[in-house]
């Protein structure tokens, strides 16, 4: 009797877990979590300068490797050019068919293979192995393009990165410091790109290797100094984007004994400080040298004309808090 029960009981066990996971199985909550397994990427759209393969399984002979021209068409035989950018390879596909029928071709069945995605390309210029072109039927974040271009130089500065974006007859250009995401771990935080972008990586000025990413590095704090021939000199808070002219500007501008050709910037990378002449009087007139952000304790020295700039900054510091670290860094700028 007592086997007997107990086979029974069993047997009802199995019968209630059966039932809890076909409840299981049917409530919103699972189909919720498997509904997006099941959810596919969305199909490629053929843009132009893409390259297809077109082939005919009924008529071979019909088959073709075709690039898509600006104006978005391609050139088949038998039915000229057909409209192909801004179709999924299938309806395409279906296209060609449907025109092939008109001339009364035994074909049924077209298939089109992307064989370039040179509509969905970026360039990658600067410090890295392989500077070229890619193209991408997904186009990934930067970091990714950076590695498929062979990866940063051993003096590739990946604190400066920048994206060259041209939208509507604007060009935009995007600061990524990608030092700091992959220091942080988080590469989720790097930009997608678009097609058409620019990625350049630049050299660290000083042609030094940045530091890895593992090694340890002290945290800066967030401000910018200014000193020489400005209005305000000393430290001031750093604003996100803000670049050297922006930074003179926020110091209330230079003085009328201001050398605009000999500005120095000095900017603290991983070890060493970095030391960059700029003539902003250039600048003012034909917009060279490019936009340089700054970045957490870089300082802008603007020199005062016939010299003695250097005098200058040092008597301003006795009274300009921090002193250490901004006499360390004039004694790097003047030794070059």
């Amino acid at each position: 009797m007592r086997a007997d029960r107990n086979q029974f009981n069993k047997a009802i066990g199995g019968i209630l877990l059966a039932f809890l996971c076909a409840v299981f199985a049917a409530s919103p909550a699972s189909r919720a979590q498997t509904a997006p397994a099941q959810q596919k990427e969305e199909p490629y759209i053929i843009g132009n300068s893409d390259r297809l393969s077109i082939s005919f399984w009924q008529k071979p002979d019909l088959n073709k490797d075709v690039k898509v021209n600006e104006n978005g068409t391609i050139t088949l035989p038998v039915i000229g050019d057909i409209k192909a950018a801004g179709l999924t390879t299938a309806e395409l596909a279906r296209k060609i068919v449907e025109q092939m029928s008109f001339y009364n071709t035994p074909v049924s069945q077209a298939t089109v293979v992307v064989t370039e995605f040179n509509s969905r390309s970026v360039v990658v210029t600067g410090k890295v192995v392989t500077p070229k072109t890619l193209a991408y039927e997904r186009i990934p974040d930067v970091w990714k393009v950076i590695l498929d271009a062979g990866g940063p130089t051993d003096d590739a500065d990946l604190s400066r990165v920048t994206i060259v974006r041209k939208e509507n007859e604007k060009t935009q250009v995007i600061d990524v410091d990608l030092y700091k995401i992959i220091k942080e771990g988080d590469l989720s935080k790097a930009p997608s790109l678009r097609p058409g972008d620019l990625v350049n990586v630049p050299g660290s000025s000083f042609g030094t290797a940045m530091q890895l990413p593992s090694e340890p590095r002290a945290e800066l704090k967030n401000i910018y100094f200014v000193y020489g021939a400005v209005t305000n000199q000393g430290p001031r808070n750093l604003e996100p984007g803000i670049d050297v002219l922006e930074g003179i500007t926020l110091a209330g501008g230079t003085t009328a004994e201001a050398d605009l050709k000999n500005v120095r910037l000095v900017m603290k990378d991983a070890v060493f400080s970095s030391v960059v002449k700029l003539n902003l009087e250039q600048y003012y007139k034909n917009g060279n040298p490019p936009r340089l952000t700054l970045h957490p304790e870089d300082t802008i020295v603007v020199p005062a004309k016939g010299g003695g700039a250097f005098m200058k900054v040092v008597n301003s510091l006795g009274t300009i808090a921090p002193t250490l670290g901004a006499m360390g860094t004039f004694v790097l700028l003047f030794r070059r």
